[in-house]
C-alpha cells in the first residue's frame, strides 16, 4: 500500500474580471490664451510648474488697456459734472417757471437735459468699468490648481484673444492632474456585465502596486472600428507619480462566486482535461473538475469537489487510479 499526502479544498472566492487597456488622462486639460488682445509681455511659469488656481501664468502688454482706462474715468467724470450742471438748470428753471418768468417749454427742456446727463453717466460708468476689467484681464491667472504641461508661445508674440481653434491663440497649456482617469477600452462582448461603479485594479507600468478604482463613466457608444466601449475610471494622484499619457490596464471586478481552493500541483491534467486524484474507499478515484489557476500559486476549482474530498497532492511517488493507498495530511 502507497502512503499519499492529501489535503482538503478550503472555500475561496472567485472575482470575475474584465480586462480593458488604455491611457491615464488628466481630470481636465485647458489651453490658456489671452483674455484681451495684444503683445504677450511676462510669462511667468514654465512646463512643469504646478500652480495654484489664481496663481499668474502670463501678461499681456497692459500700458494700452491702462491708458483706456484713464481715458474712460475721465469721460465719467465729465459725464458727471454735465449732470450736476444740468440739475442745476433745472433747479433755476424750476424756481423761475414758479414766478412766471419761463415758459412751460423751458422747463421741459431742463428735464430732458437731465435724463440726457443721467444716461451719459450710466454709460460713462459702463464703459469705465469694462475698461477696468480689460486692464485686469491682461494678466492670465490659473483656471484651476494644476500642472504647466504645454507651452505654445513666448514673450513678444501678438496674440488675439478671438477663438480660431488650434493652439497658435494659446500660451500655455494647463491639466489638473491631483485627479487622474484611466480612459481604458474593454471588447464589446464584455459589455452586458460591465456596470457603473464595479470595482477595479489599475496597473500603471513603473509603479509597484495597482491602484483601486472603480467605473465612473461607462460611454453608450461604441467604437465602431474595435469594437470596443469606452470606460473612465478615477484615480487619486496626490503624489503626482501618475504622468499623463502613461499605458494603463485594468482589472475590473465584475461579479464573485463561491469555490474551493487547492494547491497548484494537485490539478494535473491529459487529453480528457483538469482533474484531481481523490481516496474513495481506500483507492485512488479520478474526479473531472472545472479549474482556473490564481497568481498566489493556487487554482480554484469551480466544479467537481466537495469540501470534505480528499484531494492527493503529489510526493514524488508514481500512483495510478485504482491503487491502494494510505492517507497522510500534507
Amino acid at each position: 500500500m502507497k502512503s499519499v499526502k492529501i489535503v482538503k479544498p478550503k472555500p475561496a472566492t472567485v472575482r470575475n474580471t474584465v480586462i480593458a487597456t488604455g491611457s491615464i488622462g488628466s481630470k481636465q486639460t485647458s489651453n490658456i490664451g489671452p483674455l484681451v488682445e495684444g503683445v504677450v509681455e511676462s510669462i511667468f511659469v514654465n512646463v512643469g510648474d504646478r500652480v495654484t488656481k489664481g496663481d499668474p501664468l502670463f501678461q499681456t502688454r497692459p500700458l494700452t488697456y491702462e491708458r483706456r482706462l484713464e481715458e474712460a474715468k475721465a469721460t465719467l467724470e465729465l459725464a458727471v459734472a454735465r449732470r450736476k450742471n444740468a440739475e442745476r438748470v433745472l433747479e433755476r428753471t424750476e424756481k423761475l417757471r414758479a414766478e412766471g418768468y419761463a415758459p412751460q417749454a423751458r422747463l421741459d427742456d431742463a428735464r430732458t437735459a437731465l435724463d440726457v446727463a443721467a444716461a451719459e453717466v450710466a454709460r460713462a460708468a459702463a464703459a469705465a468699468k469694462t475698461a477696468e476689467r480689460q486692464r485686469e484681464d491682461t494678466m492670465v491667472r490659473a483656471p484651476y490648481s494644476g500642472v504647466i504641461t504645454k507651452r505654445f508661445n513666448d514673450e513678444g508674440i501678438y496674440l488675439s484673444n478671438v477663438f480660431r481653434g488650434g493652439t497658435e491663440s494659446s500660451v500655455l497649456q494647463i491639466q489638473e492632474n491631483h485627479i487622474v482617469v484611466a480612459v481604458v477600452y474593454a471588447p464589446e462582448q464584455h459589455l452586458g456585465s460591465l456596470k457603473l461603479n464595479q470595482k477595479a485594479l489599475v496597473y500603471v507600468e513603473s509603479q509597484p502596486e495597482p491602484r483601486e478604482t472603480y467605473i465612473l463613466v461607462l460611454n453608450d457608444m461604441l467604437d465602431v472600428g474595435a469594437r470596443t466601449v469606452e470606460l473612465r475610471l478615477p484615480i487619486d494622484n496626490s503624489d503626482y507619480s501618475l504622468k499623463s499619457g502613461q499605458f494603463a490596464r485594468a482589472e475590473i471586478f465584475t461579479d464573485e462566486l463561491q469555490a474551493l481552493s487547492v494547491p497548484a500541483d494537485a490539478v494535473r491534467r491529459d487529453q480528457t482535461g483538469a482533474y484531481v486524484l481523490t481516496i474513495k474507499d481506500g483507492r485512488v478515484e479520478k474526479r473531472l473538475v472545472v479549474a482556473e489557476e490564481r497568481p498566489d500559486g493556487t487554482t480554484v476549482v469551480r466544479e467537481g469537489l466537495d469540501v470534505g474530498d480528499d484531494v492527493i497532492v503529489p510526493n514524488g511517488e508514481p500512483i495510478a487510479v485504482g491503487d491502494s493507498v494510505a492517507p497522510e495530511a500534507a
